[in-house]
């Protein structure tokens, strides 16, 4: 992404040293194998840093800081292909919480900010309800899937239930990339006023689009990286006595993958912007859409088109790439893939009765 302040610029340089430092593609490995499936220390030097805390209001324990600014932080962290939950917990789970009323609201913000508590949302597919002081029912695809407790959204509100909650079974799903979504079974899951994060599903709804804003970010960090993966190749891979990136056809395959690269990532930050403008409702809802759907579309053409135009080294788990590519299967379709953000935003964007002719 591109600072636009001072403060962005200095937010992207120590993001791009801290995940040059700490990250490499063997620690991605690594991290597939275990659970859970992400480093907890890394977690902890991210909230020292004070990243979980940009979007959280000052009040609250957070920096009060814009989207713009996440944005420096989380296409680096995309860049790098790194395994922790930044956009998971320091966006939607902190968003979801900001936008929150209940009792149980400060306590997990502070937990959150402090890199003591790794709350997941659960509002995705399944349905909960909510009886006599109990949930009952199914979520599933929550991520991270190894974290200490989950919001979870009913018929009668969002509720925190820890991990250990009497009632609550989990069980890990293995994605494309080797991380693992839950799928939670709640089967009379006592909660009370304690437990209670809001009673209603808008503050989930409202920081479900913020968090999509900053998926396409992080998407375009990685089709920045597949770029310049493939770009060093064709450089340097020499076939019939040249380098295969003198042939015209490579080249002007790799220039419509950049121009698809600054399409996303463009559309990502100008989603942004619209967002730290104070964007709600409609408009924002269309921003989210819109910049998920654009990212989406070309995060899976680059990782299609990359690996082609690499060869079979390409799909290998040894090269980079493959791990890019793996990501990209699990990314692309969270929070809704393109051709279902493409719908949602007609439907935003156009009347009824065109749609429907």
């Amino acid at each position: 992404m591109t600072p636009a302040t001072d403060q962005q610029r200095m937010l992207a340089d120590a993001a791009r040293q801290f995940a040059a430092a700490e990250h490499t593609p063997a620690r991605l490995r690594a991290c597939r194998d275990r659970d859970p499936d992400f480093d907890r220390g890394i977690w902890q030097s991210i909230a020292d840093l004070g990243w979980l805390g940009v979007l959280v209001p000052e009040e609250d324990g957070g920096l009060g800081a814009g989207f713009g600014d996440m944005a420096q932080l989380v296409y680096a962290w995309g860049r790098a292909c790194a395994p922790e939950p930044l956009v998971a917990c320091g966006v939607l789970a902190a968003r979801t919480l900001v936008h929150a009323q209940g009792p149980a609201r400060a306590r997990l913000l502070e937990a959150l900010v402090a890199g003591e508590c790794i709350p997941a949302l659960a509002a995705g597919e399944g349905e909960v309800k909510f009886a006599r002081g109990a949930l009952h029912g199914t979520r599933r695809y929550v991520v991270p899937a190894h974290a200490d407790g989950y919001l979870v959204q009913s018929d009668a509100g969002l509720w925190w239930v820890a991990k250990d909650a009497a009632g609550l079974r989990i069980e890990h799903e293995r994605r494309a990339d080797g991380s693992a979504a839950a799928r939670l079974h709640l089967d009379d899951v006592r909660v009370g006023e304690a437990e209670r994060v809001c009673d209603s599903a808008a503050p989930a709804e409202r920081a479900l689009d913020e968090a999509r804003v900053l998926a396409a970010v992080e998407m375009s960090g990685m089709m920045a990286a597949m770029l310049e993966l493939t770009l060093d190749y064709l450089r340097t891979r020499v076939q019939f006595g040249k380098a295969i990136g003198s042939f015209q056809a490579l080249q002007h395959r790799a220039v419509d993958l950049y121009i698809a690269e600054q399409l996303a990532r463009d559309v990502a930050q100008a989603a942004c912007a619209t967002l730290d403008a104070g964007a709600a409702g409609e408009a924002l809802a269309l921003a989210a859409a819109r910049a998920k759907a654009r990212a989406g579309e070309s995060l899976d053409r680059i990782a299609r088109e990359t690996v082609q135009l690499h060869g079979a080294i390409g799909y290998t788990d040894e090269y980079a790439l493959g791990l890019y590519v793996n990501r990209a299967l699990t990314l692309s379709p969270w929070l809704g893939n393109a051709a279902q953000q493409r719908w949602r935003y007609a439907r935003l964007a156009a009347p009824l009765e065109v749609l429907s002719a």
